[in-house]
């Protein structure tokens, strides 16, 4: 278990709460830690609004097909040059 006492600590984890990638345990201290601390909460709150206007503004369009023919020619074009250790 983790103990996120510090701001500092529960700032840096942020993202990872946002996208369920800790542990119940850590979610669990992350979340008593911002039940606790206002700035803190405020910074999520300021993330998670965040994220749902991108999502929002993302989800509803796509890349003109010409657009996306373009991109794959140019992935199909990328060539990666490597220095040979002879």
């Amino acid at each position: 278990m983790h103990d996120f006492e510090d701001c500092t600590d529960v700032l840096r984890n942020l993202y990872a709460f946002h996208d369920n990638e800790l542990t119940q345990a850590e979610a669990d201290d992350i979340r008593e830690h911002l039940m606790a601390c206002e700035p803190c909460l405020d910074h999520y709150q300021v993330e998670d609004a965040l994220r749902l206007l991108i999502r929002r503004c993302c989800a509803e369009e796509k890349a003109p097909d010409d657009l996306r023919v373009r991109m794959r020619a140019t992935y199909s074009r990328t060539v990666i040059i490597t220095e040979s250790t002879d």
